[in-house]
């Protein structure tokens, strides 16, 4: 007896025009009803919309989104610039809720910021979120305006089975009633601050480096990202619940400066996304929509640059204060733990003292310190605690000096970066980068 031949078809097919009519575009008007409400709704009342709104906002606008994008809109002449617009709504909504949450949740952060210093970041909260929801106002009349053209905006008589609704259930919380944790291991605790500091010089590097600006990618954000949300994980799983925590401010308060942190960066990581991903498209379509010529695309990255980032590194820098207190209050020599990073430079006419021989025993001071303690030179980085990794090092350092001064960067705790450049100022003659600017 043979076999029935198996029925095959392709897994992706292209509509006809009838189909786009009467399936592609029926459904689409069902998926995107809820979001065009929410349009309106933010269209109308602006400036009363509050983080919840935003969430179901971009909840609504992924939703449509991802429906789009599962259809093909993206190559598509008659929906490219409707599901541009959509990535649009959905990267600022997100943008804006991490604005208002900081702003609700400023108080509790507990960031010890002077009346002067906490005024100045709230007027700037305030002000990056009114340019935030002024360009969130222009799409969404646009996209209001390029549904009608599409013919997916529908009129009150349509209701689909599920609707979305604006009031936010009030929320109770039960009792915060669990028995407080011990840290018990004072060594957790360490090396968490360790983490925090390790980030904090990452920051740091990051923000002195010549090309910050051509580095604000979303990939660089969200490496810091991630990291921060690591952190505050990691405080809210072991330290958060301990008796420590409740009795030592300044452990709350480093809790905060990790959370207003984390915020900033998922708010600068949503504005780089859209201006990465989106801006050139938005700007070819802009030749024929008037509309969207009233986006101010490059103010987007600067508010990221001028005002978010900022930010972030001086939160970061406060919290590396915050730390050196805990530390004291550990019985811990803060110098040993807390990192910095130095760069000095030595002169070219010093090159036969920068050899093998009277250079390698840097080494076994960095071996004195628990701490890791990296050398960066063009780049590179070197761990100082290593001979074979030094050993590579200095030919590398040698070859520059061969034909101009080197500069040369080490990152570790403070009582070692001192020791470090005492070795090489004696050695070699290495001057301070920022002594040798004063000169």
């Amino acid at each position: 007896m043979k076999n029935p031949k198996k029925f095959s078809r392709a897994l992706e097919e292209i509509m006809t025009r009838e189909e786009i009519e009467r399936v592609f575009i029926p459904k689409l008007k069902e998926v995107a009803y809820n979001f065009f409400e929410i349009v309106k709704h933010f269209i109308k009342h602006k400036t009363s919309c509050g983080k919840e709104f935003f969430v179901t906002f971009t909840k609504e606008s992924d939703k449509l989104e991802s429906f789009l994008d599962d259809h093909g809109a993206a190559n598509n002449k008659s929906f490219y610039y409707f599901r541009e617009l959509t990535a649009a709504v959905r990267w600022f909504t997100q943008a804006i809720f991490q604005n208002l949450h900081i702003l609700t949740r400023y108080s509790l952060y507990h960031l010890n910021l002077s009346p002067g210093e906490g005024k100045k970041f709230n007027e700037g909260l305030k002000k990056n979120l009114d340019f935030l929801e002024s360009t969130l106002e222009i799409f969404c009349n646009e996209i209001l305006s390029e549904g009608k053209s599409l013919g997916i905006v529908v009129g009150d008589e349509y209701h689909p089975a599920e609707s979305v609704g604006f009031s936010i259930p009030y929320r109770k919380t039960l009792p915060s009633d669990l028995e407080q944790q011990d840290v018990g291991d004072r060594d957790r605790l360490i090396n968490f601050l360790l983490k925090f500091l390790n980030l904090e010089q990452d920051l740091e590097m990051f923000a002195n480096d010549r090309n910050v600006e051509a580095n604000v990618t979303e990939e660089t954000l969200e490496n810091f990202r991630s990291a921060y949300h690591r952190l505050q994980s990691t405080y809210d799983t072991y330290i958060g619940n301990t008796s420590i925590a409740k009795e030592f401010s300044a452990l709350v308060s480093l809790r905060g400066h990790i959370s207003v942190n984390l915020h900033l960066l998922e708010m600068a990581r949503s504005l780089i996304h859209f201006y990465e991903r989106h801006t050139e498209r938005l700007t070819r379509i802009s030749e024929d929509k008037l509309c969207i010529r009233n986006i101010r695309f490059n103010d987007i990255k600067k508010s990221v640059e001028l005002f978010i980032l900022p930010s972030v590194f001086s939160f970061a820098k406060s919290g590396k204060n915050l730390a050196e207190q805990i530390f004291k209050f550990l019985g811990t020599d803060p110098d040993e733990y807390v990192l910095e990073t130095i760069s000095f430079v030595i002169s070219p006419y010093r090159i036969e003292d920068f050899h093998l021989r009277p250079v390698m025993p840097v080494t076994q001071i960095a071996a004195k310190y628990s701490v890791n303690i990296d050398l960066y030179f063009n780049r590179k980085r070197y761990d100082l605690k290593s001979p074979l990794e030094m050993a590579m090092a200095i030919p590398d350092i040698r070859e520059r000096l061969a034909t101009e001064s080197a500069r040369v960067i080490v990152r570790g705790p403070r009582k070692a970066t001192r020791e470090i450049f005492e070795f090489f100022n004696q050695r070699c003659g290495a001057i301070l980068e920022q002594e040798l600017v004063k000169k």
